[in-house]
C-alpha cells in the first residue's frame, strides 16, 4: 500500500473518530500514532508520541496563547462587556436599528480583548439581548445579529486563531494581528450596512432606542478608557517591534488584572474563575495542537501535503480557481468543526499549497479566518448560533440561523472583497514596517 493511500485512510479514520464523538486532539494523536506505526514502525511512532507533548507545551512561542486568554478572561470578569455596550448604545442607539449598531460595535470592541468567537457571542448575548428585547427587536434578528457579531472574536486582534495559525505556519503573529484590523473594521461597517438594509425593509425588526445628550455620551467613554489604553499599549508595542507577542500577552494580562482591581471586581471568586477558564481553554488548545503535531508528522511521512502542493502548482488553471477551491473546503468543514481546531488541522495541510502558489501568508490567514466565520453561522453546526441558542433559550435554533442569514451574506461579501483586494489584509502590516 503506497503512502498516499495510507494518508487518505488516516484522514477518513480521523473523520470517523470525530463522528463517534472522540475528542479532536485524541483522535488526531491516535491516527497519527498508528499511521506512523504502519509507515515507520512502533519505535519511531513511540518516539514521536513521547517527545511531541513536551516540545509543544514547553515551546516559548506557545506562551502567547495562555497569556492572551488570561487577558481576555480578566477583562470579562471586570465587567467591561457591559460598559462597552453602554458606550456604544449611548452613541448609536438613537438611530433606527441603533441597538443593532451598538451590539456590533460592542462585539468588535470586546473582540479586541477576548480573541474567541464563542466567548464573544456568549458574553454579548447576555448583555445585549435583554436590551433589544426591551425595545421590541425581533428575536430572530437580534439573536442572529449577535451570533454573527461574535464571529469577529477570531478576526480582530488579539485573535487566538491568528496566534495558532502563526505558531504553526511561522508567519509573524504581530503582522497577523495588524492584518486583521482593517478587515475587522471593514466587516463591522458591512454588518452595520446590513442592519440598515434589514431595518429599512422591516422597521419593526429594529426600532430606534433612546436619545442621549452629548455630555452623557462623553461620560460613557470613562468606563472603557482603561481598556482602550491597554489595547493601544499592547498592540502598539507589538506593531512597533518594542515587545514580542508573548511579552504583549503578559503586559495585557497584568494590565487587565490592574483594571480588575481598580474596578473593584478582584474578588477571590472572580480571580479563581478567570484562572480556571484560562486553564481549561489553554489545555483544550494545547491538547489539540499536540494531536495535530503528531498527525502532522504522519502526513509529512506520507508526503501528502507536498504532493498536494505540487499538484496544485501543476494544474493548468488560474490561481484564483485553486484559491476558491481551498476556501470552499475551509467553509464546508467549518460548518461541522469549530474554528480553532480547524485552523490547527488544516494549516499544516494547506501551508505547502500557499507557499507553492506564492500567496501572502498574511492574506491567506485573513481569508482563512473569514471562512471560519462563515462556518460559525452556517448550519448544521454553526457554533456561535448554538451558543446563542444556549443564551436565548426561548428562541428556536432555526430562527437564530434565519436571523443570521443576512449577516452570512455580509461575511461572503467581506470574503470576496479581501480575495479581490489583498491589500485590505496586507497594507497595514506593510505600512507599520515602513
Amino acid at each position: 500500500m503506497d503512502a498516499m493511500t495510507i494518508s487518505i485512510i488516516g484522514i477518513v479514520a480521523f473523520i470517523a473518530l470525530l463522528a463517534l464523538g472522540m475528542h479532536i486532539g485524541i483522535a488526531l494523536a491516535l491516527v497519527g500514532f498508528f499511521g506512523m506505526v504502519v509507515l515507520r514502525g512502533t519505535g519511531a511512532a513511540m518516539g514521536i508520541l513521547m517527545s511531541t507533548p513536551y516540545q509543544t507545551a514547553s515551546s516559548f512561542s506557545m506562551a502567547v496563547i495562555p497569556l492572551f486568554i488570561l487577558m481576555g478572561q480578566l477583562a470579562y470578569y471586570s465587567g467591561i462587556s457591559g460598559d462597552l455596550y453602554t458606550t456604544c448604545y449611548k452613541w448609536l442607539g438613537r438611530f433606527r436599528g441603533g441597538l443593532g449598531f451598538s451590539t456590533i460595535g460592542a462585539c468588535a470592541l470586546f473582540s479586541a480583548i477576548c480573541g474567541s468567537a464563542t466567548a464573544t457571542t456568549a458574553t454579548m448575548g447576555t448583555v445585549c439581548l435583554p436590551e433589544m428585547t426591551k425595545y421590541n427587536y425581533k428575536k430572530s434578528f437580534s439573536t442572529g445579529m449577535i451570533s454573527a457579531g461574535g464571529t469577529m472574536g477570531i478576526l480582530i486582534p488579539p485573535s487566538t486563531g491568528f496566534i495558532v495559525y502563526g505558531t504553526i505556519s511561522g508567519v509573524s503573529i504581530g503582522d497577523l494581528f495588524a492584518s486583521g484590523i482593517v478587515p475587522g473594521v471593514m466587516l463591522m461597517l458591512i454588518f452595520w450596512i446590513t442592519i440598515g438594509i434589514v431595518t429599512r425593509r422591516d422597521p419593526e425588526a429594529g426600532p430606534a432606542g433612546e436619545k442621549f445628550s452629548l455630555i452623557e455620551r462623553i461620560r460613557s467613554l470613562k468606563g472603557v478608557l482603561g481598556f482602550v489604553i491597554l489595547f493601544i499599549i499592547v498592540l502598539g508595542g507589538i506593531f512597533g517591534g518594542v515587545i514580542s507577542p508573548s511579552e504583549g500577552g503578559g503586559i495585557g494580562a497584568i494590565g487587565s488584572f490592574i483594571i480588575l482591581v481598580l474596578r473593584r471586581r478582584a474578588s477571590m471568586s472572580n480571580i479563581v474563575a478567570a484562572l480556571r477558564d484560562t486553564i481549561k481553554t489553554t489545555a483544550m488548545i494545547f491538547m489539540i495542537m499536540i494531536g495535530a503535531y503528531v498527525f502532522g508528522y504522519f502526513l509529512t511521512q506520507t508526503q501528502m501535503p507536498r504532493k498536494l502542493a505540487e499538484f496544485a502548482g501543476s494544474m493548468d488553471v488560474p490561481a484564483l480557481v485553486i484559491l476558491v477551491a481551498v476556501l470552499i473546503i475551509y467553509i464546508v468543514l467549518g460548518c461541522f468543526v469549530d474554528s480553532l481546531p480547524l485552523v490547527i488541522i488544516l494549516t499544516p495541510i494547506f501551508w505547502p499549497v500557499v507557499t507553492q502558489m506564492g500567496w501572502s501568508g498574511l492574506w491567506f490567514g485573513v481569508l482563512m479566518i473569514l471562512c471560519m466565520q462563515i462556518g460559525l453561522v452556517t448550519p448544521p453546526v454553526g457554533m456561535t448560533c448554538y451558543v446563542m441558542a444556549g443564551v436565548a433559550k426561548d428562541v428556536p435554533l432555526q430562527s437564530i440561523f434565519k436571523g443570521a442569514f443576512p449577516f452570512l451574506l455580509a461575511l461572503v461579501v467581506a470574503l470576496a472583497l479581501v480575495v479581490a483586494f489583498p491589500a485590505i489584509a496586507t497594507w497595514l502590516p506593510g505600512a507599520l514596517k515602513g
